[in-house]
């Protein structure tokens, strides 16, 4: 009977305290948790369902994106880089605006790629089918999403405007015909793109979800082309407003072309230093590989860019131990 008048030794609290601590200890680092990211979230705030921008190798300070040089050693002008980069954003899945910009540039339509039954191909026609795809998939994942399609070459031409019908955005997507470029104007499709959009703007960034986001996926095929571009007021706030995101899939010469090797990767470069918030996803695929490769690259894009992690986190094996084979589209 005295049992359960013994005298509780412990201090208050003790035993909460310790389920806590169990309850908080970070899991170790595995493919779906890489480096911590998800404990270190959680843990610097209790709020569920907001992301933490300022973590990331793509948002460090150290990263921090810088001016490019190009091909004839004049300095590709690039954003100037935020003091301090930290989001925060509801990871929901909103309706997407997404604005399709393909290129069609000459080297779009040189048969270079390797199809799936061994013979050659080019860009073009691998990038119509996998945009496509694109389209019509994430329309089965909801809906409410809408799509635009934006040709570029020389200039940029709006060609389809924003709808929730794939059948509208592919009618335009076939019989395009490349051109001979000289100049890629970065600039001027922006400035389309401003005219054409209107940025959700939100009472609280942090806690309330935005009507809908609007992304932009430049499939682009020229190696080291210049572009002309110079950082406006207006394409400032658009690349670091919360709810833009801009993708790129750039195609290029790969080791094919040696004299090329460099102006290429230059050209990416530029492209990583439009990112200032590090949420943007950034691929690039050479001619000299396997088609497949380009829809490998358009279907990790289908996640929602509210809810996917820094590109750098990425990671689309189902173990740890196992490397994703180089030719399966795996999501």
């Amino acid at each position: 009977m005295e049992r359960g008048c013994g005298m509780d030794t412990s201090e208050p609290g003790s035993a909460a305290e310790e389920e806590e601590e169990k309850a908080t200890e970070p899991r170790p680092r595995t493919r779906s948790n890489p480096e911590g990211a998800e404990d270190r979230a959680l843990s610097a705030q209790a709020s569920v369902g907001n992301r933490s921008e300022g973590e990331g190798e793509a948002a460090s300070a150290d990263d921090s994106p810088q001016g490019t040089a190009g091909p004839d050693g004049t300095a590709w002008p690039g954003p100037a880089p935020p003091t301090e980069v930290q989001v925060k954003t509801p990871r929901v899945n909103c309706p997407e605006k997404v604005i399709i910009c393909l290129d069609l540039a000459e080297e779009m339509a040189l048969p270079k790629l390797e199809s799936f039954n061994g013979s050659k191909t080019n860009a073009l026609n691998i990038s119509q089918k996998m945009i496509e795809m694109f389209v019509r998939t994430k329309h089965k994942i909801d809906k409410c999403h809408e799509f635009a399609l934006v040709v570029v070459n020389n200039d940029a031409t709006w060609l389809s405007g924003f709808t929730s019908d794939p059948r509208e955005v592919c009618s335009c997507l076939y019989d395009l015909e490349t051109v001979v470029c000289k100049s890629f104007n970065l600039e001027g499709l922006f400035n389309l793109i401003q005219q054409k959009i209107e940025l959700p703007v939100t009472e609280n960034v942090q806690t309330i979800p935005p009507p809908y986001v609007v992304r932009t996926i430049l499939v682009f095929g020229r190696p080291g082309c210049q572009p002309q571009f110079s950082m406006s007021e207006h394409m400032k706030k658009m690349l670091q407003c919360p709810y833009f995101f801009f993708d790129v899939v750039y195609i290029h010469n790969g080791l094919e072309e040696k004299d090329d090797e460099t102006s290429w990767k230059e050209m990416y470069a530029f492209f990583s230093s439009l990112d200032t918030k590090g949420t943007n996803y950034k691929y690039e695929v050479s001619l000299t590989g396997p088609a497949v490769e380009l829809h490998n690259c358009m279907a990790k894009l289908l996640a929602h860019p509210l809810q996917r992690p820094f590109q750098t986190h990425a990671a689309y094996g189902l173990l740890e131990e196992d490397e994703p084979p180089e030719i399966e589209a795996t999501v």
